[in-house]
C-alpha cells in the first residue's frame, strides 16, 4: 500500500500560491538526492523546462558535471499517466538548455508510449525518470528523507509513523531479540513486516507441591522456528505453558501491564530466575517502541541520576 497520497500537492494548473508546489518538492528532492540546482522553478514561460540540476561524476581524470533537464508533471490529481505527447522535443529542450540528460519528475507513470521513446533517446541523450513508487521508497529508507516529505506529506507521513513507530534514541547499545531457533532479529522484523510475525512462549518444570510458575519463556518466529523449538524444549523435560504474540509487548497499555504483571508475580514467586532475566532482556528492547525520544534538559539529568547509587524509591 503507498505511503505517500501525492494528491496532498495542490495541482499545479489551478493558479494560487502552491501552484508551483509540486515543482518546489522536485527541486528539494534533487537535492536530497545529491544533485545541486542550477536553474530554480519560476513561473511564466520556462521553454519546455521545470528546472536544471547538475550532477557531478568523480572519475580517474577527475570531475565531470552533468547538467540535466527536469521536467515535472502533477497528474496524481486525475491519476492519469503520463503520456508521450505532454513530453515533446526532448533533444531540441535540452540542447537549448544546454543539458545532457533529461529527467522525467512524475507523480503517477510515464505512459508505456513515454517510457519507450525515453529507451530509445538513451543513444543520444541521458534519460531517466522518477515515478511515485521510486520518489516515495528514497523518501522512507531515512531519516532525512522522511524529513523532506513531512514538509510536503505531513498527513501521509503522519499516518505511516502511527503504524510504524520509529524507536526512542535512549541509549547507546541496543538489547537484541533475536529469534532462538533461525537468529533472526525479531525487533527488526517486527519494524518491517508488522505483527504477528513472532511469538513468545512459556515453560515450567512440573514441580510437585508446587504452585504453577513459569521457570522460561523463548521468542521465535511464528511458523517452523516455533514448531522446532518446542519439539525440543518438550524433548529436554519441560510443559508448555501458554504464548503471546512479540508485537504485542511494543504496544505501550499492554507495556505498562506486563510490568505490573512481572512485580506481581515475582512477588508470588511464580517467575523462576530464568523467567526474570528473559523478561528484563524483552523489557528493556521492547521499551525504546514505547517509549519516546528524551528531551535535552532530560538527558542531562539522566547523566546526573546514573553516577548515584541505586536506592529504593529511586531506581
Amino acid at each position: 500500500m503507498p505511503v505517500l497520497d501525492f494528491k496532498e500537492i495542490p495541482e499545479a494548473h489551478i493558479a494560487g500560491p502552491d501552484s508551483d508546489r509540486f515543482e518546489l518538492f522536485a527541486r528539494d528532492f534533487l537535492s536530497f538526492l545529491g544533485y545541486e540546482v542550477d536553474e530554480h522553478p519560476s513561473r511564466g514561460a520556462d521553454g519546455g523546462k521545470d528546472l536544471i540540476v547538475r550532477e557531478l561524476r568523480k572519475g580517474i581524470s577527475g570531475e565531470t558535471a552533468i547538467r540535466w533537464l527536469v521536467s515535472c508533471k502533477h497528474k496524481a490529481h486525475s491519476g492519469k499517466a503520463v503520456g508521450v505527447d505532454e513530453e515533446p522535443s526532448i533533444l531540441e529542450r535540452a540542447a537549448v538548455k544546454g543539458c545532457a540528460g533529461f529527467i522525467g519528475f512524475y507523480s503517477t507513470l510515464p505512459s508505456s508510449a513515454l517510457d519507450g521513446r525515453l529507451t530509445e533517446l538513451k543513444s543520444k541523450i541521458e534519460t531517466q525518470h522518477f515515478d511515485r513508487e521510486r520518489i516515495e521508497s528514497e523518501l522512507v529508507g531515512s531519516a532525512r528523507g522522511l524529513a523532506l516529505a513531512r514538509r510536503y506529506f505531513p498527513r501521509s507521513i503522519s499516518e505511516w509513523q502511527s503504524e510504524h513507530p520509529t524507536p526512542a534514541k535512549l541509549w547507546d547499545e541496543v538489547e537484541e531479540i533475536r529469534c532462538e531457533y533461525c537468529g533472526v532479529d525479531l525487533i527488526e522484523e517486527f519494524r518491517r513486516t508488522g505483527p504477528t510475525r513472532s511469538l513468545l512462549t512459556f515453560w515450567h518444570t512440573e514441580q510437585p507441591d508446587e504452585p504453577l510458575r513459569i521457570d522460561d519463556l523463548y521468542w521465535t518466529c511464528r511458523g517452523h522456528c516455533d514448531r522446532s523449538l518446542s519439539a525440543k524444549l518438550k524433548a529436554e523435560g519441560l510443559t508448555y505453558s501458554g504464548w503471546n504474540d512479540f508485537s504485542d509487548y511494543c504496544i505501550p497499555l499492554y507495556y505498562a501491564r506486563t510490568v505490573m504483571t512481572v512485580i506481581n508475580n515475582v512477588q508470588q514467586k511464580r517467575l523462576g530466575t530464568k523467567a526474570v532475566d528473559k523478561f528484563k532482556t524483552l523489557l528493556l528492547a521492547t521499551f525504546p517502541l514505547v517509549a519516546r525520544d528524551l528531551t535535552s534538559s532530560e538527558k542531562e539529568r539522566m547523566d546526573f541520576l546514573l553516577r548515584i547509587p541505586p536506592y529504593l524509591g529511586g531506581f
